[in-house]
């Protein structure tokens, strides 16, 4: 099956921005700033240290992952099938999915950062969030995509009977 990219409606192409952007601020932009120390013997020295959402979640990028592979799969499903059952179903899971990353994400950048907060953080958020109303536009949206619709209802002429 080919992709479409004419069978994707608004939500699915906010699914797939969210999960584009939340996978470059995971691993392209800094999250936290870290203040490292030495230790004695010697003189303490404090170094800081910028890092991503990869490194700096220790077992929540797990979850953010799946969330990325899981918007990326309901647009490229979208794309490629007429049939609705797997674009929804994978719309639903990329719904809860960033309904969950971004609880979690609020927890981890709003609420208690394990240390200065950077840019990766509030954009890693937002895409978060793009997924997550992305996956619950698709599913709250009715029909089908203009390519799929029949071109032309096929019609039945009806002759007049003679009367007499």
């Amino acid at each position: 099956m080919r992709l479409r990219a004419l069978r994707l409606r608004w939500p699915e192409w906010l699914i797939g921005a969210g999960g584009v952007v939340l996978l470059a601020a995971m691993l392209m932009l800094p999250w936290y700033t870290l203040t490292l120390s030495s230790h004695p013997p010697g003189p303490i020295f404090l170094v800081s240290k910028q890092v991503d959402g990869w490194n700096g979640l220790a077992t929540s990028h797990w979850l953010l992952l799946l969330t990325v592979i899981v918007a990326l799969a309901a647009t490229i499903l979208q794309a490629q099938r007429r049939a609705p059952a797997l674009p929804v179903t994978f719309a639903v899971f990329a719904a809860l999915l960033g309904g969950l990353s971004t609880i979690w994400l609020v927890v981890r950048v709003l609420i208690d950062p394990p240390g200065g907060r950077g840019i990766g953080g509030w954009i890693g958020l937002l895409g978060a969030a793009a997924i997550s109303y992305g996956g619950y536009a698709s599913v709250r949206m009715e029909g089908i995509a203009r390519v799929d619709a029949p071109t032309e209802i096929p019609t039945i002429e009806v002759a007049e009977l003679p009367t007499g």
